[in-house]
């Protein structure tokens, strides 16, 4: 069934890693997700901290022999994804009574959590394993499902832009 015309997009924040994907290495699990960031179907959220990690991750040694053009990749970023600025104001302060998040075991992605938790997002979608194992409780506790990019395509029902048929 066609969504509605106000059906709203889903909101998503996606790690470093992900990104990574769509912009460095076109992976196929992540070409649905870039096209749904193009036809505005998902809008994927960032910070200026999330950002700033890719902007770090970017310079790996590892991408150097790839010839990666940096800018480009962040201007892609910057031309798919919301930046949220915090003095605007779009994301929420949890009440004073609401339950903390759980603690990342690996503290460079607690980011993430907080971001998506911050701006009421559908989905965090990440390969990193700490932040995949809190998945279920996430879930049933702060209202946003974590995946993996391929169960989170499946999940939407995403669709990648084939070539037409020769």
């Amino acid at each position: 069934m066609p969504a509605s015309p106000a059906a709203r997009a889903l909101r998503v924040v996606l790690d470093s890693n992900v990104w990574i994907d769509i912009l460095v290495f076109d992976d196929p699990h992540t070409r649905p997700i870039r096209a749904a960031l193009e036809s505005g179907s998902v809008q994927a959220l960032i910070d200026a901290r999330c950002l700033a990690e890719l902007t770090y991750v970017l310079d790996y040694p590892q991408f150097a022999r790839r010839e990666i053009d940096k800018a480009a990749a962040l201007a892609t970023v910057a031309r798919l994804a919301q930046l949220l600025d915090p003095a605007s104001g779009p994301t929420s302060i949890p009440p004073e009574d609401a339950r903390p998040l759980p603690k990342c075991k690996d503290r460079d992605d607690q980011k993430f959590l907080e971001l998506a938790y911050a701006v009421k997002a559908d989905w965090l979608v990440s390969k990193d394993r700490a932040v995949l194992k809190l998945a279920r409780r996430i879930a049933r506790d702060f209202g946003f499902q974590i995946a993996q990019p391929a169960p989170f395509v499946a999940a939407c029902a995403l669709q990648a832009k084939e070539p037409a048929p020769a």
